[in-house]
């Protein structure tokens, strides 16, 4: 597949001429005040760096402004290779690159803010008012590398089995927010700022362990509720060891191999408890993904150890892929059944009977006729979903490809960034 070098050259100004993407020229837009900016770099994806920004600040506002949102996902180690994609309904956000520059305080890290409302709409739409995007931007991004070659993605999975739930594996009991995992620890953040926390500390997946151990994780008091709850977990690899870390009886739970190139729970998450199935082979009523891990490991042994060629494994499992497409496949489900059916997930999943379910064939004609009208897309009260960005991460090298909305928008091409790209500097001191 074609890539396309996002290597740019420092800029000394806010506005500069970039490569263009496809028809579209990339551009750079900034504040009247705070000399903050941010580079286009195509329709749905743009870039910022950071050569510093305030963790405490950000985590007071993301605290705040937090809202769980519904999501899928899909990760992969093989080898030296890591493969990311984040599900989400179509939609005309865009999603960043993030780079953070090495400081006193901070790791240098580069990877991915999912696509976000805010960030379109504040700070690539109205550069003037981005002030609080830029702000807590850093602690949104959803998977990323280090200098040190650690990295970490994170994916939802349901809460009702995991997370703080005091009534830990067994679903439709719920728990509550603002629990803790470490009352008394030093320093106590918000679940979701995990990933960043791990990207500017962690030198190793050990040294990430102890970071996450040491800290009080809680949720926020409005989060989770019955109808809209969901926790996360996340895969952290460094050059020898994969790990799939979730929240167990409000403590930290791994699932880790060294085995790095075999398919397996400490190798490959989508949104489903992985230590249940390794530890218990128990499927999850309220999870979804089943059928994306299967994807993921038919197809895994055969993926050459490339860019190219996790981009192609993660483009396997692409949500269009998976769900809308192609029903030939008795362990599909439509995800919109799954969620709207009384017949449990677990019963939907690799039962062939389902496709005689009238209800369920008509779900799926439905979502292909959808998917295929492109005026359905874009729309606030759309219920179609695809893949919104593809990362495929070289471990060795610090460095990862990344492709926005599966290509389906006219963004065909893939984007190369490393630890050397450059971008405007909204937060430059």
């Amino acid at each position: 597949m074609k890539t396309k070098s996002l290597i740019l050259a420092s800029l000394l100004a806010t506005t500069a001429l970039f490569n263009s993407c496809t028809s579209n020229t990339a551009s750079s837009t900034a504040t009247n005040d705070d000399n903050r900016s941010n580079t286009k770099i195509c329709d749905y994806l743009y870039a910022v760096e950071y050569d510093d920004y305030d963790f405490d600040a950000a985590h007071e506002a993301m605290s705040k402004m937090f809202k769980p949102a519904n999501a899928a996902c899909t990760e992969v180690r093989r080898g030296n290779f890591v493969g990311r994609n984040l599900d989400w309904y179509i939609n005309d956000q865009a999603a960043a690159v993030l780079k953070i520059n090495h400081s006193d305080k901070h790791l240098a890290s580069i990877g991915m803010v999912g696509a976000n409302p805010l960030f379109t709409e504040e700070l690539a739409a109205a550069g003037d008012t981005c002030n609080r995007v830029y702000a807590t931007l850093p602690l949104s991004t959803c998977d990323g590398i280090n200098e040190c070659g650690v990295y970490i993605g994170v994916n939802v999975m349901p809460t009702g089995e995991t997370s703080f739930d005091k009534n830990t594996w067994e679903y439709g009991k719920w728990g509550h927010g603002a629990a803790n995992t470490n009352p008394g620890a030093e320093k106590s953040y918000i679940v979701s700022v995990l990933t960043r926390v791990v990207l500017d500390n962690a030198h190793s997946v050990a040294e990430a362990k102890q970071i996450i151990d040491s800290i009080n994780w809680y949720e926020p008091v409005n989060f989770p509720h019955k109808g809209e709850s969901q926790s996360f977990h996340w895969l952290l690899c460094d050059s020898t060891t994969s790990c799939v870390l979730e929240f167990l009886d409000n403590k930290p739970c791994y699932t880790e191999t060294t085995e790095i190139n075999k398919p397996s729970y400490a190798t490959i998450m989508t949104n489903f408890t992985n230590k249940l199935m390794a530890d218990k082979q128990m499927m999850q009523d309220g999870a979804q993904g089943y059928e994306r891990y299967d994807v993921i490991k038919a197809n895994y042994d055969a993926t050459p150890a490339t860019l190219e060629g996790m981009q192609d494994l993660m483009s396997k499992a692409w949500f269009t892929l998976a769900y809308t497409k192609d029903i030939k496949d008795p362990g599909f489900f439509h995800t919109d059944y799954a969620n709207n059916s009384a017949i449990k997930a677990s019963e939907v999943y690799k039962n062939p009977d389902v496709l005689n379910n009238e209800a369920f064939v008509k779900e799926v004609e439905t979502g292909k006729a959808n998917f295929a009208d492109k005026s359905q897309w874009h729309k606030k009260d759309c219920t179609l979903w695809y893949t919104t960005h593809t990362s495929a991460y070289d471990l060795s090298k610090r460095e990862f490809n990344v492709l926005v909305h599966e290509g389906l928008d006219g963004q065909k091409e893939w984007y190369h960034v490393t630890m050397d790209s450059h971008f405007v500097k909204p937060l430059a001191k």
